[in-house]
Formats: structure tokens, C-alpha cells, sequence
């Protein structure tokens, strides 16, 4: 007997590009601050006003300024965010579920669901707030070799501008790799709360560098459970739980 399918999940990069755009905002306020403290803290070293103890205790004083707005930032972003993941995933599997010709279905928020958001909620607002901390540790090394080694404005100003570079694409990667993980996980979820428990891997043929193991997953059926053991160490995962995976899957309808 033929095996029926949904259509296949797919992930928003509208809500990847929002996101992005959320963070992307917050690290160039930082960095604009930073670069002008950083500049100001130079030249007064350089003038012998400011010993490299003071200067450490002032990154200090301005890391814990930036912590604390992007704390302030991930409690609001991160609920935002995984809301929006939600009811794109919600929309899309109403979609697909017309699309096969299946009566309409009414979706609440089960405890499932409820669970399922609340994780995507705590492990966000973790990533967000590490960009700062991560920041800052380089501004610091930055700041004060140029200070200890005597080193040219231009050298520290080149090498933060750098670290600006390294922070926003990570703050890509986050919203990229965040969006296809929320959006697989609720997708999972709401398929589940319809007995739906099986489904059909689909490579996302994208990518410069795709996953031999989840190339050959391609076509292959899977319990939304478990996944395949296509893992870069050959564990169970599912399409979507991977950095930077993008592999998605056909619903395998159970009637």
C-alpha cells in the first residue's frame, strides 16, 4: 500500500532574517559604545592617566552595562521569537493538512506544546545572552595587549572591528540554526497531538558542505521520535537538530 504524506515542513526565513535582525541590532549599539570607551581608554593610557588595573576594571564596568541589556533583551526576544515559530509551524501544517484534503483541525496549547515553547524560550535567551560575554572576553585581550605592548590605535581598532564582524555573524548562525530547530521541534509536537508518528527525511540539498549520512537519510522513513542515526558521531537525530541543518521531512499519515 502506498504510503500517504503531508507536505513537507518547512522552515520561515522571514523569522530567521527577524531574529537576526533583532540581535544584529543589539551587538552594533554595543559595538558603537565599546569602540568609543575602548578608543577613550587608549589614549589615556597612552597619557599615563590610567594604569592596566584601571583599565580592567572599567571592561568590567562596561561588560556588566552590555550583560545586562542583552538579559533585559533575550526575556523579551526569545518569548517573541518562539511564539512566532509557533504559529508559523501551526499555519503551515493547517496548510498541509487542507492541502491532503483532511477536515479541519482545531489546535490548542497542550502541555506538550506549552513544554515544547518554554525550552525553546530557556535555550535562547542562554544564546542571547552569551554574545556578550563572548564579545568582551576578546575586547578585553584586545584592549589590553594594545595597552601592555605599546601597540598603534589603528592595530586595536582593526582588531575590534574584527571582533564586530565574528560577533554578528555568529548572531546569523544563532537565528539560523535557532529557527530550524524551533520550527522542526513545535512541527514535531503538533504533528504528534494528531497521531501522527512517523515521517519521510528530506536532505535540504543546500549547502556547500552537506552531511554525507544525511544525504544517504534521504528518503528514508523515521519515528519523530527517534530520528536516524545520521548524527555527525552516528547518534539519533532528527532533521533540523544539527547545527546548521537544514534536512526537514515528509508527515507520514497514519489513516
Amino acid at each position: 500500500m502506498k504510503i500517504k504524506t503531508l507536505r513537507r515542513v518547512r522552515y520561515s526565513n522571514e523569522l530567521a532574517g527577524q531574529y537576526a535582525s533583532s540581535l544584529k541590532s543589539l551587538i552594533t549599539r554595543m559595538v558603537d559604545s565599546t569602540n568609543y570607551w575602548a578608543t577613550a581608554q587608549y589614549n589615556a593610557s597612552m597619557q599615563r592617566n590610567r594604569g592596566a588595573l584601571d583599565v580592567a576594571e572599567r571592561i568590567q564596568e562596561i561588560r556588566e552595562k552590555w550583560v545586562l541589556e542583552f538579559s533585559e533583551s533575550a526575556v523579551r526576544i526569545a518569548p517573541a521569537f518562539a511564539q512566532a515559530a509557533d504559529n508559523f509551524s501551526t499555519r503551515a501544517l493547517k496548510g498541509s493538512l487542507t492541502a491532503a484534503e483532511i477536515p479541519r483541525v482545531k489546535f490548542t496549547m497542550t502541555p506538550q506544546m506549552e513544554e515544547a515553547i518554554n525550552e525553546i524560550v530557556a535555550e535562547n535567551v542562554s544564546l542571547i545572552k552569551s554574545i556578550p560575554e563572548r564579545y568582551f572576553t576578546q575586547v578585553e585581550t584586545i584592549t589590553m595587549e594594545s595597552i601592555r605592548r605599546g601597540r598603534d590605535l589603528q592595530y586595536m581598532t582593526e582588531e575590534l572591528q574584527k571582533q564586530y564582524g565574528i560577533t554578528r555573524r555568529r548572531a546569523e548562525n544563532i537565528a539560523l540554526d535557532q529557527n530550524n530547530k524551533a520550527c522542526a521541534q513545535l512541527a514535531r509536537v503538533r504533528q504528534k497531538s494528531l497521531g501522527i508518528t512517523r515521517g519521510i527525511w528530506i536532505h535540504s540539498g543546500g549547502g556547500s558542505h552537506p552531511r554525507p549520512l544525511h544525504v544517504k537519510a534521504h528518503g528514508q522513513e523515521f519515528d519523530l521520535d527517534e530520528g536516524l542515526p545520521v548524527g555527525d558521531n552516528g547518534e539519533y537525530v532528527l532533521p533540523g537538530e544539527e547545527i546548521h541543518c537544514g534536512c526537514s521531512w515528509k508527515p507520514v499519515l497514519p489513516f
